[in-house]
């Protein structure tokens, strides 16, 4: 079951309260940290299934790879199992990005 930030609110010790709002106006880096970590956890579950073929990505596995693309502010991350994945998918990408150019896009 999913929460919402004001719903932890309520199961929060007071304690618990007092530090955050310590924390919050000492600039938050605690918060922050917690956040930024609580993000990568939750990033990294999506990251199991290559985005080509649908194989499961073994954690540990050298032949995984990532691309990172896009705009600063627009970025999209894909997972591939293997290297001819990967490259199926930046032919499709250029081929895509070529057409694009064609019609004045």
């Amino acid at each position: 079951m999913k929460k919402k930030l004001r719903d932890v609110m309520d199961y929060l010790e007071y304690e618990e309260l007092i530090k955050i709002k310590k924390d919050l106006t000492m600039g938050g880096l605690h918060l922050l940290q917690l956040v930024d970590s609580k993000i990568r956890d939750e990033t990294k579950k999506h990251d199991v299934y290559c985005c080509i073929c649908n194989g499961r990505l073994e954690p540990y596995s050298v032949n995984n790879y990532t691309l990172i693309f896009g705009p600063e502010d627009l970025r999209k991350k894909a997972s591939f199992c293997a290297i001819d994945c990967l490259e199926y998918f930046l032919k499709n990408l250029k081929d895509l990005r070529e057409s694009a150019v064609d019609k004045g896009l």
